[in-house]
């Protein structure tokens, strides 16, 4: 359930960007940085996101994700990542050292760290007749070298 929460944070924040700006858009690809210990299995992560998508400029849109891992930093030296077993429910997570076998507090792993986002941009619609503009109304396509050729 922790994962439909933070998708939905995901899509409202894309739809609010996308909603800012003038043009019709579609979106092609989502590249999402996303902490380890919010991922439990990428593949239903990407089902709950085109799910949540559905009816939205996102739906149909590939999903990248580079997960970015949670890192330890023990007090004997050693610093790396996190490794398995880390409870993500937890509010401060803990693993043990691999070097010295202390448990440490995991840094990082956590929320999206970053969006990118590629958006085909379509011309605003235009007047009463809901064409885009530079359509000719005789398909869907702007006529070639943006010149209406009818006579």
């Amino acid at each position: 359930m922790h994962e439909h929460a933070l998708i939905a944070s995901v899509v409202d924040s894309i739809l609010q960007e996308l909603g800012s700006r003038k043009a019709a858009l579609k979106v092609r690809e989502i590249a999402l940085k996303v902490g380890a210990l919010e991922l439990h299995d990428e593949e239903t992560f990407k089902q709950v996101f085109a799910v949540q998508a559905k009816g939205t400029p996102l739906e149909g849109a590939s999903i990248k994700l580079v997960v970015v891992p949670a890192r330890i930093k023990c007090e004997c030296g050693h610093e790396g990542p996190a490794g398995e077993g880390v409870d993500h429910h937890a509010d401060l997570p803990v693993a043990e050292c691999p070097s010295c076998g202390r448990l440490c507090r995991v840094e990082g792993g956590r929320g999206v760290e970053g969006i990118e986002l590629d958006v085909e941009e379509r011309p605003p619609l235009k007047g009463a007749g809901g064409r885009p503009s530079g359509t000719t109304g005789r398909g869907p396509h702007p006529p070639r070298g943006g010149q209406d050729r009818r006579h």
